[in-house]
């Protein structure tokens, strides 16, 4: 008779692949997933978890966060990697961070969580000031894997490159097998409906991308909000086979207040939500709108960070001599129902995943934000799976996470349905979350073959993802 590591019971398993729906239990051996079966005898498990009345689901996969940012956002290492625990999620993608970052995050405060980054681009930082040519960007995307990289981010909102260096940044990195993400904008259009009108010239015919944050280019900068939402829609669709895409679900984005010497908002997203309230796009419309309560900053607590406005929000502003995280409420609940749940003529869904684009920012709201899309009936509980697990791991490639069958990896997210909120947090089958306190330890790294030897010199456990079955190049099998 088989001897379990740990036992689920009584909870409603609920996987996207297999559409199984049903209350089971799930027995864990080796960090696998060994049986899924009614009344499994709890004498076989070394320790248990009763789930009655909760939803059992394949770990959560968190494709846009931010955890290891250069700026060491928060000043705490690993403080994102305690936050996405804290959530639900058992593996995130970090879209534009730091490798170095990263390791000295999991070393200091590790949650346990899987975690792969892509390298951010920022002119005079990880790349040249100045036009690149097409060897300087071969040598900048190689660069990136060489470290651990999954790939590259391209920055558009902050750091824009010309039309012909982010074509040419994109082709590079599907020629190395290297993943992309794009947060669009380049030197001739901006972070809005424009940048995203601008995606197919700069991917041809053949290129592939991650367009980060839909509902980011759908807040009525160019038209009115209903239309920018359908063109949108339009756009995505039209590109499925060469895009994958998200959309977060939290109201308040984040942002860069960083002006220049004149006092001008160096991002254009800054800028954009100043202008969407009529605020100057300088610090002292940073101000005036922190005062108002429009912009929000952060501040540091000892679980995290906190939206801070008003007076405080001015003090802080000026103590990071501009050059601090901004927050505005300009994400519509309008725009994330309406393409969160959008399907095309074959009953597809047009965005294939929800992303939090938080971490170490305090907006990790996937899970509590999806479960209310399903009491509104906006998504059914497997169509909530599949946003939140299966398509994020089939966008990344990770074939054995997303599912929850026997022989898969024992990542799993439990979730309180009274709640709305994630009540355990399970990787290869080690508890690293319970009831929002985070328990896990360390981490393991997900690199490509060619940053194997890197990630190996930290001693921080990796693995070895294989990015030609990302969905981007593999299709939607």
């Amino acid at each position: 008779m088989s001897h379990y590591d740990l036992l689920i019971t009584n909870g409603r398993i609920l996987d996207a692949e297999t559409a199984r729906d049903e209350i089971a239990d799930v027995a864990i051996t080796n960090g696998k997933i060994e049986r899924i079966d009614q009344d499994i005898d709890p004498a076989n498990a070394s320790d248990t978890i009763d789930a009655s009345g909760q939803w059992v689901i394949p770990g959560m996969i968190d494709t846009h966060v931010h955890v290891a940012n250069a700026a060491d956002l928060g000043r705490i290492r690993g403080l994102g990697l305690q936050m996405v625990a804290a959530a639900g999620a058992t593996t995130v993608i970090d879209l534009g961070g730091s490798m170095d970052a990263l390791t000295a995050g999991i070393n200091a405060r590790g949650s346990g969580v899987n975690v792969g980054s892509l390298g951010y681009l920022k002119p005079g930082e990880t790349v040249p000031e100045g036009r690149l040519s097409p060897d300087m960007i071969l040598e900048i995307v190689g660069t990136a894997l060489e470290a651990g990289s999954l790939g590259i981010k391209l920055w558009g909102g902050y750091y824009p490159f010309t039309p012909e260096e982010t074509s040419r940044f994109i082709a590079t990195a599907n020629s190395l097998g290297a993943y992309v993400a794009y947060h669009v904008g380049t030197t001739e259009t901006g972070s809005r409906l424009d940048g995203l009108r601008e995606v197919p010239s700069l991917l041809g015919s053949s290129g592939r991308v991650h367009v980060a944050h839909i509902n980011a280019y759908t807040r009525g900068s160019i038209l009115p909000i209903e239309e920018e939402i359908q063109e949108a829609l339009q756009i995505v669709d039209s590109l499925r086979d060469q895009i994958v895409s998200e959309v977060h679900l939290a109201r308040p984005n984040f942002t860069l207040g960083k002006c220049d010497e004149d006092g001008n908002v160096l991002a254009d997203v800054v800028g954009n939500c100043l202008k969407l309230r009529n605020y100057a796009p300088t610090d002292e419309g940073i101000r005036a709108a922190l005062r108002d309560g429009y912009a929000s900053t952060v501040e540091e607590t000892r679980t995290g960070l906190v939206l801070v406005t008003g007076e405080r929000g001015v003090e802080l502003f000026d103590a990071g001599n501009t050059d601090v995280p901004m927050s505005f409420p300009v994400n519509g609940a309008e725009s994330a129902f309406q393409l969160t749940a959008a399907k095309n003529f074959e009953n597809e869904f047009i965005i294939d995943a929800v992303g939090s684009d938080a971490g170490a920012l305090p907006r990790n709201v996937n899970i509590e934000q999806a479960m209310r899309l399903v009491k509104f009936g906006a998504l059914e509980p497997l169509e909530m799976v599949l946003k939140l697990s299966l398509n994020p791991a089939k966008m990344i490639g990770l074939s054995s996470k997303g599912r929850l069958s026997e022989g898969f990896e024992a990542d799993i997210t439990i979730i309180d349905p009274d709640l709305g909120k994630a009540s355990h947090g399970i990787v290869a089958g080690e508890l690293i979350m319970l009831a929002g306190r985070v328990v896990g330890r360390g981490g393991t790294i997900l690199t490509t073959d060619r940053g194997v030897a890197a990630v190996e010199a930290t001693g921080v456990p990796h693995e070895t993802v294989d990015i030609s079955k990302a969905m981007m190049y593999s299709g939607r099998r």
